[in-house]
């Protein structure tokens, strides 16, 4: 250790904590560090993360020498802030950047009221700061809780630091547990598993170097099964089968490159930990033939049992058949035999579901349904929702009528977004219409039928040929499978207009057929390899970007891959950003994780917070700094603008290109897709379907055509593990069962 005190800092990133600064010790230093600042002798570079700063700050340092670019330099591996004695140690520790809400003006005030007795008065008597000008009731509860968060966060800090652990995270850290982090963390680092950014394979190594953990010991065991459990979800499962996660753990504890050279976990001793979570922890559950976290197996029970208790609702008996003759002349169309069934059918039972491909009336019977319902009962409730922002938007702007995300209808707002829900009241609407309804997954779904109140009518719509949702579940396509529920299938297509042809190749693509149909409004452009198409695609961009006007929202780029690629939509966004706004003198950049945002940018959400959903783009307006923060403005449309400040991870990436998945649910007049042989695993019908549907003008294909056919050829769309049909006939057996026994 060596004691020293800070002099400044001549680096910092705010995305990763990773800090230069410069200190100054009265102990000896090496002859080589000494000898290269003789300028200023005692005083020495360090580098690490999250080095406390702050104008005369004391602390101890521990770490290597290492010599590299700029000569030897103290490679920090830990440090400890010491507790000052002095005025000016005071004042520097209560200024530095460890306490918020106290800066360098009111630290000088608090010493010069309180002296050598401030640190005593901040832990003891805080009320007497409010006799210093400039402190308010609301200053005094920030400055209380900024030192003792920091007082908390110190012990954290030191800690973890060590292992590369962030202030930003240190914090996540403290807010996730409270006070007690340090001893929970201390007594089971793998408890950090269940904060978002900290896997298995970020903290096995900090367990195993802090608490010198076996390889076999219990905590770790659990610690794996979790993570291989989170990861099957991840790819779509609610469910794994025991000897998966035997084996996929067993790999995870038995192949860790970071943690070499331990001796192997065996079976029997999984098998344990894993029983133990059922038995003992109930954080598991084992349920025919699988095993479930026990929110996915809650969700999955609870969501079927809301969804039959809806069904099971008295409809009066209506004669709608003049009525929807009179609506259908009124908005000058014809609806053929399926259309007509929809909606007889959503108006004689409580819950059904209406499915179609583009082109099949989906939204015109949205408006239908909509007048039936105001002519018949003109003081009705209505809502209209969707599974994000944008499909939201894309219900008002084709029905006229208002809608919300299902997320902010259900109570799933606030900072924490779409973790936290605060079960309301049972929503009042006599009718919902929920539309998008393939996006929505198991736990989306069990809230969504949970908050709906007995009585209510619901009518879910969706094309089930699409992709499906991104979280766990696939609660669309087994509704429809269940065979509990009434469905219609929309199978004729009336759009004739500009773009007809994506319709017909959706439709050859559905069917099987390899040979699609070529012309204006569907193009194909053969490139060579991933390189070739990113370049195709940058110069297809260009050009109808400047040829339309410079406007973005009438481009769309949609990749089956995210990374990996040239062709990817990360490697995509670089290239297409530095078409539309390239770099200039004197326009601001901040940088947020590994992402470098400028101003004027395309950004999308990726994740629902407040106001703003999962898949929302917005514009950079500005970037500036606001007092000691760097602060970056997006405005969203519809007034919403959020402010982003550097001391968070942003959940924004860029929004020119995208993967499938995140497209769902948004339509653009101009679609380009690249389809490539190295695509292989995500060569798949449902997306190929997916993306082309995007557009409604034009879609632009790039790749081979061997890509393309393979990709229309492959059927095989990957399984997930889920009994959702399964529950809901149970449950309906079970209901049907009861009415006939009180009957």
């Amino acid at each position: 250790m060596i004691q020293c005190k800070f002099v400044n800092r001549t680096y910092y990133n705010p995305a990763n904590g990773y800090t230069v600064a410069a200190y100054h010790t009265r102990e000896e230093l090496p002859m080589e560090v000494a000898r290269q600042n003789k300028e200023h002798p005692g005083t020495f570079q360090a580098y690490g993360i999250e080095l406390p700063t702050g104008e005369n700050l004391e602390v101890e340092l521990e770490g290597a020498w290492k010599k590299g670019k700029y000569g030897f330099q103290l490679d920090v591996s830990c440090f400890h802030v010491n507790i000052p004695e002095t005025e000016a140690g005071i004042e520097a520790y209560l200024s530095s950047d460890m306490i918020k809400g106290i800066g360098p003006v009111t630290a000088r005030r608090i010493v010069g009221k309180f002296g050598k007795r401030a640190l005593y008065v901040l832990a003891h008597t805080p009320e007497k700061l409010l006799d210093i000008p400039g402190i308010s009731e609301a200053k005094l509860e920030e400055i209380i809780e900024g030192y003792q968060r920091s007082t908390k966060l110190r012990e954290l800090m030191v800690y973890l630091a060590p292992f590369g652990v962030t202030t930003n995270k240190l914090e996540k850290i403290q807010e996730h547990f409270g006070e007690s982090a340090y001893h929970i963390i201390r007594e089971n680092p793998f408890r950090l598993c269940e904060i978002k950014g900290f896997g298995f394979l970020t903290v096995d190594p900090i367990a195993m170097k802090a608490k010198n953990f076996c390889p076999d010991n219990p905590l770790r065991i659990k610690a794996a099964i979790s993570h291989v459990i989170q990861k099957a979800e991840e790819e779509g499962h609610l469910f794994l089968a025991s000897d998966e996660i035997v084996e996929q753990a067993g790999d995870l504890l038995n192949n860790n490159k970071k943690t070499p050279g331990i001796s192997k976990v065996s079976d029997a001793a999984i098998k344990d930990a894993g029983n133990d979570m059922i038995r003992t922890d109930k954080s598991l559950v084992g349920n025919g033939g699988g095993i479930y976290q026990k929110l996915a197996f809650d969700a999955e029970v609870g969501a079927a049992g809301e969804l039959v208790r809806l069904m099971y609702k008295e409809r009066e008996k209506q004669d709608i058949r003049q009525m929807l003759k009179q609506i259908a002349k009124e908005e000058g169309i014809t609806l053929d035999e399926m259309q007509e069934k929809a909606v007889f059918q959503a108006f004689k039972y409580p819950v059904s579901i209406i499915t179609g491909g583009p082109g099949t009336g989906k939204t015109t019977l949205i408006r239908i349904i909509l007048r039936l319902q105001e002519t018949l009962d003109p003081d009705a409730m209505v809502m209209l929702c969707a599974p994000t922002g944008r499909a939201r938007r894309r219900m008002y702007e084709k029905t006229g009528y208002p809608a919300m995300t299902i997320q902010k209808a259900v109570g799933m707002t606030g900072v924490d977004g779409e973790e936290a829900w605060n079960r309301t009241e049972k929503l009042p609407d006599d009718l919902i219409i929920a539309d998008e309804f393939g996006m929505c997954d198991m736990y989306l779904a069990y809230k969504f039928f949970y908050s709906i109140r007995q009585g209510a009518s619901l009518i879910m719509i969706g094309d089930k040929d699409q992709l499906g949702s991104v979280g766990p579940g696939n609660v669309f396509k087994e509704m429809i499978e269940s065979g509990i529920i009434p469905v219609t299938v929309l199978d004729a297509c009336f759009r004739q207009d500009e773009g007809s042809t994506i319709v017909e190749n959706a439709r050859r693509i559905n069917q099987n057929q390899t040979r699609l149909k070529y012309d204006d409004s569907f193009q194909f452009r053969a490139a060579s390899d991933p390189e070739d198409a990113a370049e195709i695609i940058q110069k297809i961009y260009e050009t109808y970007w400047r040829g339309h006007g410079k406007r973005t929202e009438d481009l769309m780029v949609l990749s089956p891959f995210r990374k990996e690629t040239e062709a990817g939509s990360d490697a995509l966004n670089e290239r297409l950003r530095d078409v539309v706004n390239p770099k200039r003198r004197g326009r601001m950049e901040i940088k947020n994780g590994k992402k470098l945002f400028r101003v004027g940018d395309v950004v999308m959400q990726t994740k629902n917070v407040d106001e703003v959903s999962n898949g929302d783009l917005g514009e950079v307006l500005g970037i500036y700094r606001k007092d000691s923060k760097m602060v970056m403005e997006v405005d969203f449309g519809d007034d919403r603008v959020v402010k982003f400040s550097d001391d968070d991870y942003w959940p924004l990436t860029h929004g020119y290109a995208m993967s499938v998945h995140k497209s769902q649910g948004n339509e653009c007049p101009v679609v380009i897709i690249p389809v490539l042989g190295c695509f292989r695993r995500m060569l798949q019908r449902n997306i190929l379907y997916t993306g082309i549907t995007r557009a409604t003008k034009q879609v632009i294909l790039v790749g081979s055509r061997q890509a393309v056919a393979k990709a229309i050829r492959n059927n095989r769309m990957a399984k997930r593990n889920t009994n959702f049909a399964l529950r809901l006939r149970q449950v309906y057996k079970s209901m049907q069962e009861c009415y006939e026994k009180s009957a």
